[in-house]
């Protein structure tokens, strides 16, 4: 079989290319030897060993052109062999700074094997079989580039009720590589921090302290939320000491803690008379008096100050009450629109924060009186005289017979006549009531009529 020789050689040519074309140009020409360099297969791979602890594998972006990066802690006894899933000649490369700039090195193949003989860290390398680069690769020795981790402390002028800004100091040297077109690439150390914060338990109904684990980057200033409580921040790593399982970490000072967190709940005691309208809403309010137990939490003993704050302006300006109580348990009478809010504060008031606000909305009052019921209708209905009410805060009413005497007085709305006096059912006929109350905001109800027994027995 004849082997053609598909080798292009250069021309004398002679391009005058303009300033504003360059840039272009060098753009076509990287996505051109990128496209060259892609490799054959994804069967081949590195194989890498030596120095002191296991090796470390960094895999880079695709766009890398590298598909992996070895970390060896240590040269001692170093080796590194590419292994192809075709038994055909390999050639070995070593660059420094793109794939360009690529010297040939030397190796033995073995079969599908080939073992490079000259190993240097901090260079990229690649096998080319059948005139084609088939994978591309970066090694790097840990050991000079060892971090050494000194202090970890706490940045009073920049840490408030948000966030705590710590300040990493250590010796860190660059770890880098270079893709196969020459852009450098930085290997980020990663570290993790732990501290202790606070965490609400909802079945305990309780902040609760929790280990929080983060992974941070090993820049010199490192950001978290502010804890809720006093705690002190260890910084471990990075990755690359994790892995080999060597100790590296520092601990802060302890942190006092100045955040705030807090939780607020409202319940609202529902009444069961059936004559009571807008007692169930679906929301807070409703027909009034509306009954609310009111629970504050927080993050104590960081926060000092509690209170519960009752305004009928939205935006606070006016508050009509306050509370320091975590409890409190509040009966709303007004018509409108009520707000309560549970507000909380460290000891130098550095920190404030309003957990919850709750909107109570309180109906209009109403009353209105049946003019007719029976007392021994079948299946209970309209068995009882009762009035229709909603938001009516003081009641009282009396019942009398044609000769004007009292059969039945009453103070709570919820309540009614059953139709007897003294334990026997009234005869058949009317009746007279008078009813005197007061709703909310203030509202006089005086009402008088005539009340029909029917279907009763003689």
């Amino acid at each position: 079989m004849e082997l053609i020789d598909f080798t292009v050689k250069p021309l004398p040519l002679k391009i005058n290319i303009s300033g504003s074309n360059m840039l272009l140009l060098k753009r076509i020409l990287t996505v051109m030897f990128l496209l060259a360099v892609l490799p054959l297969t994804v069967f081949s791979q590195w194989q890498v060993s030596g120095g002191l602890y296991p090796v470390y594998q960094h895999t880079p972006s695709a766009a890398s052109g590298i598909s992996s990066v070895y970390f060896l802690y240590g040269m001692n006894h170093a080796s590194v062999s590419f292994l192809s899933k075709e038994n055909s000649p390999m050639r070995c490369f070593r660059f420094q700074t793109g794939a360009l700039q690529a010297e040939e090195v030397s190796g033995q193949q073995d079969n599908d094997l080939f073992t490079l003989s000259d190993i240097q860290p901090g260079c990229g390398y690649y096998i080319e079989q059948s005139g084609r680069p088939v994978s591309y690769m970066w090694l790097i020795d840990y050991q000079p580039l060892l971090l050494q981790a000194r202090s970890l402390s706490i940045d009073p002028e920049m840490s408030d009720c948000m966030q705590t800004r710590l300040i990493f100091e250590k010796t860190a040297p660059e770890i880098m590589f270079y893709w196969i077109n020459g852009r450098k690439e930085t290997v980020e150390r990663e570290f993790i921090l732990s501290y202790h914060t606070l965490e609400w338990n909802e079945e305990s109904k309780s902040f609760e302290e929790i280990l929080q684990q983060e992974n941070v980057t090993g820049y010199r200033e490192i950001s978290v939320a502010a804890p809720f409580c006093n705690t002190d921040f260890t910084l471990s790593g990075d990755q690359f000491l994790r892995f080999w399982k060597i100790p590296a970490e520092v601990t802060s000072p302890l942190y006092e803690a100045v955040a705030l967190t807090g939780k607020a709940f409202a319940e609202q005691h529902v009444r069961g008379a059936g004559n009571e309208l807008d007692k169930e809403t679906g929301e807070l309010g409703g027909s009034a008096p509306v009954d609310i137990s009111f629970a504050g939490y927080a993050n104590y003993p960081v926060t000092t100050y509690q209170a519960w704050e009752i305004s009928r302006d939205a935006d606070f300006n006016i508050i009509d009450a306050t509370y320091t109580d975590q409890n409190l348990n509040y009966s709303f009478e007004e018509e409108g629109l009520t707000y309560v809010r549970f507000v909380i504060s460290n000891a130098m008031g550095s920190c404030e924060e309003i957990v919850n606000t709750f909107t109570i909305n309180t109906s209009e009052s109403s009353l209105k009186v049946p003019n007719v019921f029976t007392p021994e209708s079948p299946g209970g209905n309209n068995r009882i005289f009762k009035v229709a009410y909603k938001s009516i805060i003081k009641f009282e009413g009396w019942v009398y017979n044609r000769w004007g005497n009292q059969v039945f007085h009453w103070t709570n709305p919820a309540d009614g006549w059953d139709g007897t006096y003294n334990g026997k059912v009234v005869p058949t006929g009317a009746y007279f009531y008078v009813i005197e109350a007061e709703g909310v905001g203030g509202k006089k109800y005086k009402l008088k009529g005539d009340i029909n027994v029917l279907r009763t027995r003689n």
